[in-house]
């Protein structure tokens, strides 16, 4: 990774977070509040420990005066939180802009649990954005219930509004985007085994988010990685995966095996030359894009519908547990 590299992640996510408060600004005093199951307690706690959870890793990172954990409390409205969120983002960009390209690869060093864990910087900024789409999802899922969808928060969709297309400068280490590839395996199988467990009426039951039942979430995640590969490989629009055709979450993960398997064989055939290249594919317009850029967005679409699915599952006493970014690099 490069430090533009990074840079664009946080555009990203600055911009996907300013959907979420966007949205969270209709809501009522009430409904901030509202007990949930899904989201640190309501929407509010949602909401502060995305921004906490940034606010913590940059003042580690970058050793910054850590306050301690900011306490949702303290936000009396969204307009409390917006502008708390705003001086975050201001320290955020200064961050990186500090960073040169080799600044990337230090290595920093935390204790917790009495355990001792080593953080490459690239890697603990990626879990950072990582983070926020996990739980940008779950506030999505809690506005849309109260009638305040936030739209659409595909990292495509922000590529689409800035017009990111250029490659910039450098080439993209391939061995960098295998470790959010395999990420992604290691996120979708936990979940997968979590939907294992469920029976055949939860795993159809309708709902208001997540593609309409979990089994509809599960092969909108596998069918986004299908559809892409062939995109990205040989220009190729495919038929969406229809969930009928699973009965169950068996015949979800055999099909998926087989996606996986695909997915990997074509990786395997890119260069650090082509993951920086830049391509074009037809959707409702001719799209330009950084090849990359492309493979980011099926990680963060994962995280983004993993976290609708984990909601689900939590709500059928499934939990996958935590699927945060850092628990893959503790365990890999």
């Amino acid at each position: 990774m490069k430090v533009e590299d990074i840079k664009l992640y946080y555009a990203y996510n600055e911009w996907a977070n300013k959907r979420i408060l966007n949205a969270a600004e209709q809501a009522t005093a009430d409904q901030l509040v509202a007990p949930n199951d899904i989201g640190w307690g309501n929407l509010r706690g949602a909401l502060a420990h995305i921004l906490d959870a940034e606010y913590g890793w940059f003042s580690f990172l970058f050793g910054r005066e850590d306050e301690g954990v900011i306490d949702p409390a303290s936000f009396a409205d969204i307009a409390a939180l917006r502008e708390r969120w705003e001086r975050q983002n201001e320290v955020t960009r200064g961050c990186l802009d500090s960073l040169a390209d080799e600044d990337l690869n230090r290595i920093h060093t935390s204790e917790r649990g009495g355990k001792t864990h080593h953080w490459i910087l690239w890697q603990a900024l990626a879990h950072v954005v990582n983070h926020g789409a996990q739980h940008r999802a779950e506030c999505a899922a809690i506005l849309t219930g109260f009638g305040h969808s936030p739209g659409d928060m595909d990292m495509t969709l922000f590529y689409n509004e800035l017009d990111i297309s250029s490659s910039g400068s450098g080439k993209t280490k391939h061995e960098d985007i295998e470790l959010l590839l395999r990420y992604n395996d290691w996120a979708n199988d936990k979940i997968l085994d979590s939907a294992e467990r469920v029976s055949a009426e939860q795993l159809g039951k309708a709902n208001d988010f997540g593609w309409g039942s979990l089994r509809g979430a599960l092969v909108h995640l596998m069918d986004a990685e299908y559809v892409w590969r062939n995109l990205l490989e040989d220009g190729n629009h495919v038929e969406w995966l229809q969930p009928d055709n699973f009965p169950d979450v068996a015949a979800i993960r055999a099909r998926w095996n087989t996606e996986r398997a695909e997915f990997w064989r074509y990786f395997a055939g890119l260069s650090d030359e082509n993951l920086s290249s830049v391509i074009s594919y037809e959707g409702d317009e001719t799209r330009h894009r950084v090849l990359w850029h492309c493979l980011a967005h099926v990680v963060n679409h994962g995280t983004q519908h993993r976290s609708e699915c984990a909601a689900l599952l939590t709500g059928f006493s499934r939990s996958p547990g935590n699927l945060d970014f850092t628990v893959f690099l503790l365990e890999d």
